[in-house]
């Protein structure tokens, strides 16, 4: 494949969906391009806006967050992983309202509450925490919403 054609299948995709630069970049590399003409592609998408990281920042946390009901936490993890700078992370987690983290949580460890069948409080709150905490909910987040959900324990 040559420089041209891979720009423009790349910057329509960018154009269509918020891509990070490191997946942008992979997808090149997978396409055997040179790397001079990698770095032409990268500095024009950039240049362009066609790529952004603090906007896929910013709308891979909001939607990990309202839809799959991701704490910070996971949210931080998975932007490591496709190799976002903490500084944007940091940034895309401060836009997340901080009363929705503890209503998901707390909508997020009823739900959990009910399939539980253990009847013993104290494994059923350990299950609870592990739970939350597997959803990347901060340990102090999961305490005090579980103070709150108390009297349904």
């Amino acid at each position: 494949m040559d420089a041209k054609k891979a720009l423009n299948i790349v910057a329509g995709q960018c154009s269509k969906k918020e891509y990070c630069s490191a997946d942008v970049l992979a997808k090149l590399r997978r396409w055997e391009l040179p790397e001079k003409d990698i770095a032409e592609i990268m500095a024009f998408l950039v240049k362009n806006r066609f790529l952004d990281d603090t906007r896929f920042a910013e709308a891979y946390a909001r939607d990990k967050f309202r839809f799959n009901r991701w704490g910070k936490l996971k949210i931080a993890q998975m932007l490591r992983r496709k190799q976002v700078a903490d500084s944007v992370i940091g940034q895309a987690l401060a836009a997340l309202p901080e009363e929705d983290t503890d209503a998901t949580c707390m909508e997020l460890l009823r739900q959990k509450n009910k399939s539980i069948k253990d009847e013993d409080p104290y494994k059923r709150k350990a299950k609870l925490i592990r739970f939350a905490l597997s959803r990347g909910f901060e340990y102090e987040t999961v305490n005090r919403c579980l103070s709150h959900l108390a009297h349904f324990l």
